[in-house]
């Protein structure tokens, strides 16, 4: 069984082999190489040892850009799998097809530029997409492999996206269909804002209904065509939530035979899947299609509605800080902040006519 997100399984003989990325082919595909050793912390080692060394090398006047880009990634240690599965998707399928070729004393400013209006994509996928490719470049710069060439690139400008969020008459909806086991679920997203990843990567055992309070400790990712749990996406992400009366009262009548909060056969469904059985459950209520992350936004909706602060609201959600939930959440409460400006009609004294 593979060691999670680092590659590493034990063979049928006994041996540990570990797998990593050489290099990526013309198309973009990945070339791999392996090492052996009779115990995991020794393949750990020699990947390690790789890595270093394929950092080492020298750029010369033919290295490609996808020889360095390749290189940079499988070396760096403080990226996240998930992110790091993330960046290999687009290198592959859009960075390495067009610009892999290149050799790096050959990348200019002005080809970078046609990289990124060539890019028939949303604002801010391009604007990720750039990023990484200045990530693995200003790499580059700081060994003095190439110049800076990337700092005068335009992007196009990312506009604040519609926050999708039931109403609470739609939300009412949605609950009066939830009648399979699973679907529990739905009500712990309604009631804790928690990400689907995090919730399909829930285990009962972070469930604590003696002090009513979730913990959140993983989420679940697709990593070389596995499903695998990893700490969640940030330090601000390890946190725990208080479980409301209501999500308790349905918690406890669940039947908790299975390792997984959601599951299927004892194992934990697929986020994919679940996002599925999601959309089965919008047309069963009669509800247009949303996405499963918009169960996040009314829970955050709902409870800035009922007068819970920013900061709560902030560490509940697992943000980095109260300035992104204020961002996301500031403009869609018009009517709330209505009511909250008439609460100044109590302290206005009309003058005597």
């Amino acid at each position: 069984m593979a060691r999670r997100g680092e590659n590493i399984y034990k063979r049928k003989d006994g041996r540990y082999e570990g797998r990593y990325i050489k290099q990526y082919d013309p198309e973009g595909k990945a070339v791999y190489g392996y090492v052996y050793d009779k115990t995991y912390m020794g393949v750990k080692e020699k990947l390690n040892k790789n890595r270093s060394e394929k950092c080492r090398v020298s750029c010369g006047s033919s290295m490609l850009l996808s020889e360095w880009l390749t290189l940079w990634l499988e070396s760096e240690t403080d990226i996240k799998e998930s992110t790091r599965q993330l960046y290999r998707r687009h290198l592959a399928n859009h960075i390495i097809p067009k610009l892999g070729k290149v050799q790096l004393k050959r990348l200019g400013t002005e080809m970078i530029q046609d990289f990124v209006d060539s890019l028939d994509l949303s604002a801010s996928t391009v604007k990720l997409i750039f990023n990484i490719l200045e990530s693995g470049l200003k790499c580059a710069e700081k060994k003095e492999l190439m110049s800076n060439i990337y700092s005068n690139v335009k992007l196009p400008k990312v506009y604040r996206s519609h926050v999708e969020i039931l109403t609470s008459n739609e939300q009412r909806k949605l609950e009066s269909v939830l009648l399979d086991k699973n679907d529990i679920g739905i009500l712990i997203s309604l009631y804790t804002g928690i990400r689907i990843g995090e919730l399909c990567a829930l285990r009962w055992q972070d469930v604590d209904l003696e002090n009513r309070v979730i913990h959140i400790k993983g989420t679940q990712i697709r990593s070389d065509g596995k499903l695998i749990i990893t700490p969640p996406k940030s330090n601000a992400s390890v946190r725990i939530i208080p479980i409301p009366d209501c999500l308790f009262r349905a918690i406890i009548k669940h039947n908790r035979d299975s390792d997984f909060v959601i599951s299927n056969n004892g194992h934990a469904v697929d986020v994919r899947v679940y996002r599925r059985h999601f959309k089965a459950l919008l047309r069963k209520a009669g509800l247009p299609d949303i996405k499963y992350h918009a169960l996040r936004h009314t829970f955050s909706t709902r409870a800035l509605e009922v007068g819970m602060d920013y900061k709560t609201l902030s560490e509940i959600l697992g943000h980095a800080s109260v300035s992104i939930t204020m961002d996301l959440y500031v403009h869609s409460l018009d009517e709330h902040k209505k009511k909250q400006m008439n609460k100044l009609n109590q302290i206005y004294n009309s003058p005597s006519e």
